[in-house]
């Protein structure tokens, strides 16, 4: 080995990592994460950014108590109420069905006279 103020031969030189084969398989799609309010009106989607205890209004399955909605946390605020994602999909405020506006039950016109 030379000494530390020489510099190192071409030989011992340490070699660079050996670039990393593509993959033959095409990586899994990630599923899909979106989510619509059909009825906007009255809705906004929030971010939690303070230290306020804020709770979500509905109640989660088999529990008897409000869940808290943490700081970082996104959810749907309406004229008073507050649901965590979860609870809004839930409940029906939000859905996961990209085509909620061709499955709603439309208005039906009064029949001509």
């Amino acid at each position: 080995m030379p000494p530390e103020d020489e510099p190192m031969p071409l030989e011992e030189t340490p070699a660079e990592p050996a670039p990393v084969a593509a993959a033959s398989t095409p990586p899994t799609p990630l599923p899909d994460a979106r989510l619509y309010v059909p009825n906007q009106e009255g809705w906004e989607a929030k971010i939690k950014l303070d230290t306020e205890k804020v709770y979500c209004y509905a109640k989660l399955p088999g529990e008897e108590y409000f869940h808290l909605i943490l700081n970082g946390e996104i959810f749907l605020q309406g004229e008073i109420e507050k649901y965590c994602l979860r609870c809004a999909l839930r409940i029906g405020v939000a859905t996961q069905d990209r085509l909620f506006w061709q499955n709603r039950v439309g208005k039906r016109r009064p029949p001509a006279v």
